[in-house]
């Protein structure tokens, strides 16, 4: 077994079980290219659907030496919120959690060419929804071998929560309040992160046609956190509103363990 094929039996077992890591295992990936191939890896192996791909930061220190402001990961679990009755967002207990409030665009088809415009990419989209990103690692410091360790480790992401629809004519400039446990913490428009929702998903048609992702119709698009990454322990509840008519809610539970 290669030193990059322990690395990533270590992540899968982690992964299967719901049991935290000490450390994220060795070798940690030092190129994006050596990130993704891992991150190919362990989605095989873990065996899922790819329903969808997460969209996030590369660290701005890194961003001009990588010439990529963005990273990306598979969404193996998509849960539909019931109302505004909190979801379960599992995060692992002893590693690193997180939720951010994004927009979730479904991708009705794949496009052929890059997309230079944001009306050439909503040729592409046929659902826009409130959500939640749920972003845990078994890895406890998974954030200090940013970006590669989080491409590595599927994106850190552990599952999407789809909320209501949203308004495909203002989604961009709707104002979002992130809270947990009731206090505020996070407040952003989508259109002010980067280039936008619509810019995500345009850099994920270059992945797919670049040969690093596959995206296929149907998948969604978990756009990038719109007011921040925020940490969440099991028991705590986010909220998020978007605008005033949109309400999400969720609870973070221990992780039990991925089943396919």
């Amino acid at each position: 077994m290669s030193a990059a094929s322990g690395a990533v039996a270590a992540l899968l077992d982690a992964r299967r079980s719901g049991q935290p890591l000490a450390a994220f295992p060795a070798p940690v990936p030092a190129t994006l290219a050596d990130a993704y191939a891992v991150q190919r890896e362990l989605c095989a192996a873990l065996g899922a659907p790819v329903l969808g791909w997460k969209v996030g930061r590369i660290p701005p220190a890194l961003v001009d030496t990588l010439g990529a402001e963005r990273l990306a990961g598979p969404i193996l679990g998509v849960t539909e919120l019931d109302g505004e009755a909190p979801g379960d967002a599992r995060v692992f207990a002893g590693g690193a959690g997180a939720i951010e409030a994004e927009v979730m665009l479904r991708l009705s088809a794949v496009p052929g060419h890059r997309l230079a415009t944001d009306a050439e990419a909503m040729a592409f989209v046929d659902a826009i929804r409130a959500g939640f990103e749920v972003a845990s690692s078994p890895a406890p410091d998974v954030h200090d071998h940013a970006p590669y360790g989080i491409i590595a480790d599927i994106g850190i992401n552990n599952g999407v929560l789809l909320g209501p629809h949203l308004n495909a004519g203002g989604f961009a400039g709707i104002e979002v309040v992130t809270e947990i446990d009731g206090v505020t913490v996070g407040a952003g428009r989508p259109c002010d992160v980067l280039d936008g929702p619509l810019g995500s998903l345009r850099f994920l048609v270059g992945l797919h046609l670049d040969g690093v992702i596959r995206l296929e119709a149907g998948q969604w698009i978990s756009a990038g956190a719109i007011t921040g990454v925020h940490p969440i322990a099991a028991g705590q509840t986010a909220t998020a509103r978007f605008g005033s008519a949109v309400h999400i809610a969720c609870t973070a539970i221990p992780d039990p363990g991925f089943a396919r």
